[in-house]
């Protein structure tokens, strides 16, 4: 088949292009072609861009009309796309082609936006033939929404982390960390992860834990774009208001800012990392600790959303907005030998048990527990496509 992804991609600095790049290879792996009309032009885009969003989706347009896809996939959240999002949902109403969208963050996006963002989601739901999300709780809006009839869920994968150019020994010596225990807050600086919550967990650490920790926020502010420029302002002042928060308590040399994290020192910073910390308020769903699993490190965080799914069982998983138990939990944790006794979920690798995709109602037989390797899910994503083709091509389609 021929797959037209749309969707952020690299050299873009956003997750939800991350996800894409790595998805889109997996599939031209298996034989499939793939192309891609990224959300906003670069002038180091790879070969496979043959498009980029502008004012307008005429580059969408075209962009079929040259490759003649088979599917379309769109890789949809509001700030992935920014101004750009009510088009795109206008567009997939009427592609002439059959259309999937991975609904990345339906949840935060509906509970956001509120009205206008569920008007939103309704539109553009209505002009695909298959919806994919990662977690039942996506799911469970969707149902919500009336729009679960053509929706099936599919795990965000653990895939293999970028290629390692630098040490923990480096980064250590590069920030001053010396020989303190690292527990890792990763990814964009945003309003709803917690880091507030974390720097007051901190101040309830017994003061032996507390003299031996760093918390290191591995990351920056996700760039918004256009109107949505107001969120980018709110995360920075989150961020500022958790640097004062510090300030306050006497916590400023216990807690780290790096900034991005180039790709080569992704892995670094999972070697350093005693645990992964996600104090989240909410939570679509997380790369953060799928990559945490691929590096084989430990992860606190709270059971919110897909994390709730994903960490179900765990010790380490708490309320959000709970300050005590946070603490609790890192105290708990760092009592132990937590990278040889972090608890995994069990999980089917087979294959053959992932079940077929369905025609109607919310298909949730690939969630937690099961395997969300790229291989597992490559495979659900195929099937989705296939699913998709065959509806859109029939007499009778919607």
């Amino acid at each position: 088949m021929r797959i037209l992804y749309v969707s952020p991609y690299p050299p873009a600095r956003d997750g939800i292009g991350a996800y894409t790049h790595v998805l889109a290879h997996a599939v031209r792996e298996r034989g499939h072609d793939i192309a891609v009309v990224a959300a906003r032009p670069h002038p180091d885009a790879p070969d496979e861009v043959i498009g980029a969003l502008g004012s307008t989706v005429k580059p969408l347009r075209e962009a079929v009309d040259r490759f003649r896809p088979d599917v379309v996939h769109a890789q949809f959240a509001v700030p992935a796309f920014g101004a750009r999002a009510p088009a795109v949902a206008r567009w997939l109403a009427a592609p002439g082609v059959p259309a999937v969208a991975t609904l990345h963050e339906v949840t935060r996006d509906t509970a956001l936006l509120r009205g206008p963002g569920r008007a939103l989601y309704r539109h553009l739901a209505r002009g695909c033939d298959r919806l994919v999300v990662h977690t039942r709780a996506a799911g469970d809006t969707l149902r919500a929404l009336g729009l679960d009839g053509r929706a099936t869920v599919v795990p965000h994968f653990s895939a293999p982390p970028p290629p390692a150019t630098g040490t923990p020994a480096e980064l250590r010596k590069r920030f001053g960390l010396g020989d303190d225990r690292v527990l890792l807050a990763f990814g964009h600086v945003h309003v709803s992860k917690g880091l507030d919550d974390l720097v007051r967990a901190m101040t309830m650490l017994p003061p032996a834990t507390l003299g031996e920790v760093r918390v290191v926020v591995a990351g920056a502010v996700r760039r918004r774009h256009g109107p949505f420029r107001v969120f980018e302002a709110r995360d920075h002042l989150h961020e500022a208001a958790v640097r004062r928060l510090a300030r306050r308590y006497g916590l400023r040399d216990r807690l780290l800012f790096t900034g991005y994290v180039p790709d080569g020192d992704v892995a670094a910073w999972f070697g350093a990392a005693e645990a992964v910390v996600l104090p989240y308020r909410d939570a679509e769903q997380s790369g953060v600790a799928n990559l945490a699993r691929a590096f084989g490190v430990p992860v606190i965080a709270t059971a919110v959303g897909g994390l709730a799914e994903l960490f179900e069982g765990s010790p380490w998983a708490v309320p959000p907005g709970a300050p005590d138990r946070l603490a609790s939990a890192i105290t708990d944790l760092l009592g132990t030998n937590p990278r040889a006794e972090a608890p995994t979920p069990a999980r089917d690798t087979s294959l053959a048990a992932l079940p077929p995709v369905q025609d109607t109602g919310l298909d949730t037989g690939l969630n937690t527990g099961l395997d969300t390797g790229l291989d597992a899910v490559t495979t659900r994503t195929i099937a989705v496509y296939e699913s998709a083709h065959t509806a859109g091509n029939r007499p009778d389609a919607p």
